[in-house]
């Protein structure tokens, strides 16, 4: 059986590796294809993967997003259609694209899903998938309400990152590579998606609240702060306030071990936040909402925390750094924790 993975943001290169390298040992095969964005690319580079990159993000206006959506979908349509043996199934974390395209040539689809506030692209990818793989802790309504059907829901009990993180061992290298050194004391940091689509009713296109938690978090942290922007011009505003107080990976580095090594992960998303404190460390995502997993994830007793407000965010953060000596405590307790859920690739490996 041949499985197609189509990547679109950078925490499913992880994942989809995590999931090919269980199906491969039952025979089947994998291939992997991505769109030119953020980290997507050069983690698959960085896990020493084939992949074929085609299209882009379409930036901050709905009318961009349409237009490389469709561009996006003639190039992979052309691709899976010249191959001399064609996928058996299609696997993606509900790329809009990549559905339409294994739809529209006959390939079924199980679509990964824990964002149903994504609305758009739920509702593009759902009702044209055979199954909708995702974390019990979210309700069935709200699948139904993006066009879910009964007979297409396949919860399972656990968090997607326990697919990658359970052989985990930190690597010394990677702090090396961005000039580090193990007694260095650094936070890892990541701006929310001002241009993802539910986001731009706030209008923060190409901005970040990430440079307001930053200047107080510096008023008193003697560190610095890796920082991983999602835009280009998210960059240049980071780089241009804080100079050499923080580092940009050029690249993809393997974040896992920079988590591991960090006093603090804050993020304006979900997934660094997530993979951050399921391996132990202190993290805080200020995504402006409640989310179904990150909420679930913070009540097990994993150290995510939720904080809706900036200030909070920033209060948050001052009282988990000085109280980093405490990590490798709650990294015991986390270990235990995440040893009791459930990998998504134990479902899918059942669905195929």
């Amino acid at each position: 059986m041949i499985v197609w993975f189509d990547a679109v943001t950078s925490k499913e290169p992880l994942l989809f590796n995590a999931i090919a390298k269980e199906l491969e040992k039952a025979g089947h095969e994998a291939i992997f294809t991505c769109r030119n964005y953020d980290y997507v690319a050069s983690l698959f580079f960085l896990l020493d993967l084939d992949v074929e990159i085609m299209g882009k993000h379409g930036g901050g206006t709905l009318y961009g997003k349409l237009k490389a959506g469709n561009e996006r979908i003639a190039q992979l349509a052309d691709y899976i259609n010249s191959l001399e043996n064609k996928p058996d199934y299609h696997i993606s974390f509900s790329s809009p694209e990549s559905t339409r395209v294994a739809f529209g040539l006959g390939i079924p689809t199980i679509t990964i899903n824990d964002s149903p506030h994504a609305k758009a692209v739920g509702k593009l990818t759902i009702p044209l998938s055979k199954y909708l793989v995702y974390s019990s802790c979210i309700a069935d309504d709200k699948w139904f309400s993006l066009g879910a059907t009964r007979d297409q829901l396949e919860p399972y009990d656990g968090i997607d990152e326990v697919a990658w993180l359970q052989d985990f061992k930190p690597q010394k290298e990677t702090l090396e590579m961005l000039g580090l050194h193990i007694d260095d004391s650094f936070i890892v940091g990541r701006p929310e998606e001002s241009s993802a689509a539910y986001m731009l009713e706030r209008n923060m296109v190409g901005q970040t609240l990430l440079v307001e938690i930053l200047e107080e978090i510096f008023e008193t942290y003697d560190g610095r702060a890796v920082v991983f922007p999602r835009y280009e011009s998210q960059e240049k505003l980071l780089k241009k306030k804080f100079k050499n107080r923080i580092i940009v990976p050029p690249r993809a580095v393997d974040t896992l071990s920079l988590y591991y090594y960090s006093d603090l992960c804050i993020t304006g998303g979900a997934t660094m936040a997530r993979e951050a404190a399921a391996l132990g460390t202190p993290s805080i995502s200020y995504y402006p909402n409640p989310l179904d997993v990150l909420e679930y994830i913070s009540d097990i007793g994993i150290p995510l925390h939720n904080e809706y407000t900036i200030q909070s965010a920033i209060l948050k953060a001052k009282e988990l750094i000085d109280k980093s000596e405490e990590k490798l405590v709650m990294r015991s307790k986390t270990k235990q924790i995440l040893a009791e859920l459930e990998s998504p690739t134990t479902k899918i490996s059942t669905l195929l």
